[in-house]
């Protein structure tokens, strides 16, 4: 008898002990994924950032009406994006998905703006 809470005690340490190291493991993981995220939500803010000072150096006449559909576009972005990532909300997933839907849109928007006329 025993033998088997002794064998019991053992197995138990090493799982959990195993179960630390995956639990770090993914932690890391999901840190890294995090990280280039959000890299790439910053690099696709940037890009559109330029899109939109060149539609407005090209057309300084409009520069309120380009900042003002600027502003609105990007009060629908992140309504959006909160929509299309309600299921994720909560799990680790959450910030890649919402930073995914993010770059998306931010890319969308920055082909219109590169779209616009001079």
């Amino acid at each position: 008898m025993k033998i088997k809470y002794l064998l019991f005690i053992l197995f138990a340490s090493y799982s959990v002990e195993n179960f630390a190291a995956f639990s770090e493991e993914e932690n890391s993981q999901l840190a890294s994924i995090n990280q280039k995220s959000s890299r790439e939500v910053k690099s696709a803010l940037d890009k559109l950032n330029k899109s939109i000072d060149k539609q407005i150096g090209n057309n300084p006449e409009h520069t309120s009406l380009i900042l003002s559909l600027k502003d609105s576009w990007d009060q629908m972005i992140d309504k959006k994006c909160q929509l299309e990532t309600i299921d994720s909300k909560g799990t680790n997933a959450e910030m890649a998905e919402v930073n995914n839907c993010l770059v998306r849109n931010y890319q969308e928007e920055k082909n219109y703006f590169d779209a616009m006329l001079p």
